[in-house]
């Protein structure tokens, strides 16, 4: 039996900074091999697993690819790295990306609300962004140590990604050292995972019709729907009124936005002193920091694409 290829570069991510997107693009690359399972979470969560389950992920990769590697969510902190190392070695490839820090993170506080429906405000994972930006610093000190600057690129979202004609595809491959590619905007146009603010629709003796974004939507009595990212999305009939009290009152704990004043406070006191450790360190331009505070605030959760119903037609 053949032994797998294991990666030869690896994507450092964040969470909410686009890994699923580039996982789509560059798994459309004929000479670029990924898993079939886009987060393996191997040197994070999964380490104990063993080796032989890694190597099993990259078993089905054809020989003829010229690249294999792995993009992940998860691997910008000191002991993914220290791990990766140990088993893959220092011969590898890198590339990350950063995003505005209060953005990621209210994006991502939005996208554990989807994935749980707990209760609980913006400001408790807003105590934990100096931690985050610290150990984000402290990465990324140990990978540029590690590895050399010229084997690692750095990518911005809000430069690289979220942009028209978004570079990022170009960079990578060059960085990877394969042909360019034709840019792809269909797959940037269905962006996975796209942040949306969660909430709860109920209906009681009669469905409700309601609209979201020009579409047309029915919901059935009787129902208790979690309006979430669609993998999310949940639908529970006849529930019990009690469940929907604890919904709604789980939703009134949820921050639907992120206030100027709290944004300034952030940007301030965390997010603008790293700006010029990262410029500093790294020499990084991170202008794209050092914007004027805002308001951040995300459009509601569509309901189920199933409850979608055209207008019934005249005279029917």
């Amino acid at each position: 039996m053949t032994t797998p290829r294991l990666p030869d570069f690896l994507m450092l991510g964040q969470g909410k900074s686009g890994s699923s997107l580039i996982y789509r693009v560059l798994e459309a690359n004929p000479l670029v091999g990924l898993p079939a399972r886009k987060e393996l979470h191997y040197f994070n969560e999964n380490f104990s697993h063993g080796p032989a389950w890694y190597a099993e992920h990259f078993a089905e990769i054809p020989g003829s690819v010229a690249r294999v590697g792995e993009i992940s969510p998860a691997y910008l902190a000191r002991e993914p790295l220290e791990r990766l190392t140990a088993h893959l070695g220092r011969d590898l490839d890198l590339f990350f990306v950063l995003r505005r820090p209060i953005e990621r993170l209210y994006a991502r506080y939005l996208q554990n609300i989807c994935a749980t429906g707990k209760k609980g405000g913006f400001h408790v994972p807003a105590r934990f962004l100096p931690e985050l930006l610290d150990m984000q610093f402290d990465a990324l000190t140990l990978a540029f140590d590690t590895f050399g600057a010229d084997r690692i690129l750095p990518l911005f979202f809000e430069r690289d990604i979220a942009v028209p004609d978004a570079p990022f595809e170009r960079k990578i491959l060059a960085h990877l050292g394969l042909p360019p590619r034709e840019y792809h905007p269909h797959l940037e146009a269905h962006r996975v995972n796209a942040s949306v603010m969660p909430r709860f629709i109920s209906t009681a003796d009669e469905p409700l019709i309601t609209f979201h974004e020009g579409k047309r939507y029915v919901i059935p009595k009787h129902r208790l729907i979690f309006c979430a990212q669609p993998r999310n999305t949940t639908v529970t009939r006849d529930p019990d009124p009690a469940d929907v009290a604890q919904a709604f009152a789980r939703q009134a704990s949820w921050s639907g936005f992120v206030s100027e004043a709290e944004y300034t406070a952030l940007q301030e006191a965390h997010v603008l002193p790293m700006a010029d450790r990262l410029e500093a360190r790294f020499g990084f331009d991170m202008s794209h920091w050092r914007i004027p505070p805002r308001r951040l605030i995300y459009a509601p959760a569509p309901p189920p694409a199933a409850l979608q119903k055209d207008e019934p037609d005249a005279g029917k």
